[in-house]
């Protein structure tokens, strides 16, 4: 690699990590407010029994670099906790029903407003994964959230989980059951974090290429693993979480200012 190369690498990692922590900053006053108050939101979900069986599911789901975004019905909870391969589950669940879901959450992400800015790409991205060029299908998810990130944190007004906190808050004092968008922030938040330290994680050329996906390892052709349809859909799913977040702070912020 000559110097000319290894500066324009070392500049590009540069700026996405400044993307990656600039997007972080934007929803760690959700974040925070949730680490703090775990301990109070667990003993909150023990009050709804089943919640815990979900809370464990999701924890399971996360281990697995799975952001899962869609509702955690009952039998889902129970095949996650119950089974030795996570993945297995998640691909059946996509995959059932001549791909129904999975048509679904493509379908849910290329109609967001902030991949339709990238509207050349992500037809490709699907075309790719449909002719079975996972790899190049995950590389082009990679680059796509790149610059759903840099476009995040560019976007010249702040946000605001203020409303939602209280919301959220206002549930736990109460005794009052979570909503499906509550439990959807909550594995969202325990998911998304988990990703974030794996999939965009450094990760040192010198050492074994790791064995889950690594943007590091992918964008930059290193990687030599075998890259899967669950790969994709884990792909997919990360970045239905972070167009969730993005919409979520930006109605919060839009109610907010109402106020």
């Amino acid at each position: 690699m000559d110097n000319q190369t290894l500066f324009d690498v070392k500049n590009a990692v540069e700026v996405m990590s400044k993307a990656l922590k600039l997007f972080v900053e934007k929803i760690t006053e959700l974040m925070n407010w949730y680490h703090i108050n775990q301990d109070t939101i667990n003993e909150y979900l023990k009050t709804f029994g089943n919640l815990i069986l979900w809370r464990n599911a999701v924890n399971r789901l996360s281990e697995n670099q799975i952001v899962f975004t869609e509702q955690l019905s009952g039998d889902m909870i129970e095949k996650v906790n119950k089974s030795t391969n996570v993945d297995e589950v998640i691909l059946e669940y996509y995959t059932e029903n001549e791909e129904k879901c999975l048509r679904n959450l493509v379908e849910r992400c290329g109609a967001a407003e902030c991949v339709i800015a990238y509207k050349k790409l992500y037809p490709q991205i699907v075309i790719a994964a449909e002719m079975g060029c996972f790899q190049l299908a995950c590389l082009g998810l990679f680059s796509l959230e790149d610059g759903i990130l840099s476009d995040i944190v560019n976007q010249p007004k702040n946000t605001s989980f203020k409303k939602r906190m209280r919301e959220i808050e206002d549930k736990i004092n109460n005794k009052i059951p979570p909503s499906q968008t509550d439990l959807k922030v909550f594995a969202v938040m325990i998911s998304i974090g988990a990703f974030q330290e794996t999939a965009f994680g450094n990760s040192d050329f010198d050492k074994p290429e790791p064995s889950y996906l690594n943007r590091h390892w992918t964008l930059h052709g290193r990687s030599h693993r075998d890259f899967t349809k669950m790969d994709y859909i884990k792909m997919l799913l990360s970045l239905d979480a972070l167009i969730f977040m993005a919409n979520l702070a930006e109605r919060t912020e839009e109610k907010t200012d109402e106020l």
